[in-house]
């Protein structure tokens, strides 16, 4: 028999607007907010093991805080180059139709990949209240910045990036 110990987490939750960066604008705050979030979205974390009590596991077991935490960081410093590209591109001025663009065929999917990545790492004993919250966080934020690319501004991961660096994930969202 096999207990799923993942718990669904609503993805959707409101969280306050934040004031949103216009592209046309302000492109460069645009892209200084790029650049802050470099590391922003994938700082999450995702579901715990799974055991199997009528056979020897072979689901690893959780993470500790420690290994979480240092293969988070990782993957969220090894993501800085594509989302700094990103950032260098949306800091060239871009029309607005363009930097939607940017955003949505570069920026986000980055940041989705960055979640998956950190998601996959599994879940620390102890830390599920925790890794849950971040994801939330961090799942609001994309899909507020897939509705309104403005909003993909300076503020954009501030929520999160204060959970994340209080529980040791300052490679994520570093600036924010």
């Amino acid at each position: 028999m096999t207990v799923n110990t993942d718990t669904p987490v609503d993805r959707h939750h409101a969280a306050p607007r934040r004031r949103a960066v216009t592209v046309l604008h302000r492109p460069a705050a645009l892209a200084i907010g790029a650049a802050l979030v470099l590391a922003a979205a994938g700082c999450g974390g995702g579901g715990g093991a799974k055991s199997d009590t009528s056979k020897a596991s072979t689901v690893p077991s959780a993470p500790t805080k420690a290994q979480y935490v240092a293969k988070a960081n990782a993957i969220c410093t090894a993501t800085n180059g594509p989302l700094a590209a990103t950032a260098l591109k949306l800091a060239s001025h871009p029309s607005r139709a363009e930097a939607e663009h940017i955003i949505a065929t570069s920026f986000i999917p980055e940041i989705k990949s960055q979640l998956t990545k950190i998601q996959a790492i599994g879940t620390p004993d102890g830390g599920q209240a925790t890794v849950a919250t971040m994801d939330r966080l961090l799942a609001g934020d994309i899909a507020k910045i897939e509705k309104d690319p403005a909003l993909a501004g300076p503020a954009a991961f501030h929520d999160f990036a204060q959970v994340a660096h209080g529980y040791g994930l300052t490679a994520c969202a570093p600036l924010s």
